[in-house]
């Protein structure tokens, strides 16, 4: 479990709102940035944040409980951009 939310953002450039994944674990922390980075298209930003709700330029936040889910979600968003 970790001492601090951590939340790895994935956004297009130029357009409202973002997918927002809590980090349930270190590793996750660790691992999945560099996972989306590899994935990513060009036009979508992976950004890390430890309080989002400072950060309004990437609102509205879609929240994705699952991990999976969200590295699919991501992938679906490099058709997009």
């Amino acid at each position: 479990m970790l001492n601090k939310d951590i939340f790895i953002i994935a956004k297009i450039f130029d357009k409202q709102g973002c997918l927002a994944y809590r980090c349930k674990t270190l590793n996750e922390a660790r691992c999945l940035p560099g996972t989306l980075e590899a994935l990513r298209a060009d036009g979508v930003q992976i950004v890390i944040l430890d309080s989002p709700d400072i950060y309004s330029e990437y609102e509205p936040y879609n929240y994705i409980e699952d991990m999976k889910e969200f590295i699919d979600m991501v992938s679906q968003m490099n058709r997009v951009a």
